[in-house]
């Protein structure tokens, strides 16, 4: 078995998303469709401290360039990307949304109100009507609220402050279970729900259904055992491996595993497959067993510096990260005020082929300025010079006009 240090398994990890490579002096639509190609997916989040999350994994490989450009490139026909629980929200390429049959084919394992003793038929008719009104064209779920009648109550569902009304919660149902897509965001980032038709040729329609053809009811059933695989409609686990383990270049079976959310046990048959094949081959990472794409690079350095989205690729996993990079993540936001230890939008800052600190970023739209509240290094890590460097560059982008470092104002140069 060939041996690695962390190290080397490092320098695998960010070739394989890309971040080792020079940023271009101009970036093109054929750079982010690479980018994208690379990572597989990116991860969507209503969190906007700095700028939407979808937008950063790109800057920190890329540099500044033009976010209406990548909206194009998920918005308009051809698409690059749709939206779907891949993992968590996230944009995949069409090709991978085809990948979730099992997920679609089973959307009524959950229950939106469809089974309600005493509002789930009117729920269902309510699906039907909201479907009946895209059929028109894509809408927000506040334009189809305005077009559709109802007479369900609205329940407080404690969801984090978040308490959707029964038209969101049916438009929900139905993206979940891929009958509907999402043609795009508005300038509140509310989904703008269409017909996959409207969305997409390379996605298919799919009929509105509540169980399995053998028993079309199961899914209204209260109290009939409804376990995943229930549908015998199978994700193609091989296919989300395959992607995953060559965007992550080296991973345990886990990391595989989250990178689209999968279950462990079909994961570890799609990889049995891949190592047979030859796809994946089995590495000793100082001790620990790994599992390396078959056509991962190893640079001899790496000459990486970008601030991370606390959802990117390379660390939305933060066991893996804590394996190669010993270093111990998570953003914050949702640790009450008195605990945090870091800050509340807490950016790792990458370096060479090191996580050398935690930088608390805040873009401040009214001064113009992008704030680095406070910056925490790693022990014997300190490269201010290179932090300023980066925040600079990323207050360019957002159209900002300095930058704050713990208290000190900088202009832009």
């Amino acid at each position: 078995m060939e041996k690695m240090t962390r190290a080397q398994a490092r320098r695998t990890a960010i070739a394989a998303t890309g971040l080792d490579r020079p940023r271009p002096q101009r970036v093109t639509a054929r750079h982010l469709r690479s980018v994208f190609a690379t990572m597989g997916l990116t991860q969507i989040d209503s969190v906007a401290r700095v700028v939407r999350s979808h937008y950063l994994p790109f800057f920190s490989r890329l540099g500044p360039y033009q976010r209406e450009t990548l909206d194009r490139l998920f918005y308009s026909s051809p698409r690059m990307g749709v939206e779907y629980w891949a993992h968590a929200a996230a944009f995949v390429p069409p090709q991978t949304w085809n990948h979730f049959a099992r997920n679609r084919a089973e959307w009524w394992r959950n229950d939106y109100g469809q089974r309600h003793p005493e509002s789930g038929a009117a729920f269902r008719e309510l699906q039907t009507s909201v479907l009946d009104v895209l059929a028109a064209g894509p809408k927000t779920a506040r334009q189809v609220s305005e077009l559709v009648d109802h007479d369900l109550p609205e329940r407080h569902r404690g969801h984090w402050g978040w308490n959707p009304s029964q038209v969101k919660l049916a438009l929900e149902a139905l993206f979940a279970g891929g009958v509907i897509s999402a043609s795009g965001r508005n300038d509140h980032f509310e989904r703008i729900y269409a017909r996959t038709k409207h969305v997409s040729p390379e996605l298919p329609e799919i009929p509105l259904a509540f169980g399995t053809p053998e028993n079309p009811d199961l899914g209204l059933d209260p109290v009939a055992s409804r376990q995943r695989g229930v549908s015998g409609v199978d994700n193609d686990v091989l296919a989300l491996t395959r992607t995953a383990s060559r965007a992550l270049g080296i991973a345990r079976p886990d990391d595989i595993a989250d990178y689209f959310r999968q279950l462990r046990a079909p994961t570890d048959t799609a990889i049995a497959e891949l190592l047979a094949t030859g796809e994946l081959r089995e590495v000793e990472v100082d001790g620990v067993t790994a599992l390396r794409w078959h056509e991962a690079r190893t640079p001899r350095t790496v000459d990486a510096q970008a601030l991370l989205a606390p959802f990117d690729p390379l660390v939305f996993y933060r066991p893996r990260i804590d394996w190669l990079f010993d270093f111990h993540y998570r953003i914050e936001i949702y640790t009450p005020a008195p605990q945090r230890v870091y800050g509340y939008y807490v950016t790792p800052f990458l370096l060479g082929d090191r996580l050398v600190g935690r930088v608390d970023l805040h873009r401040d739209r009214a001064a113009g300025t992008l704030r680095a509240h406070r910056v925490t290094w790693e022990p014997g890590e300190e490269h201010t010079a290179e932090l300023v460097q980066e925040l600079q560059a990323m207050a360019t982008w957002l159209g900002l006009s300095g930058v704050d470092l713990e208290g000190t104002h900088l202009p832009l140069s």
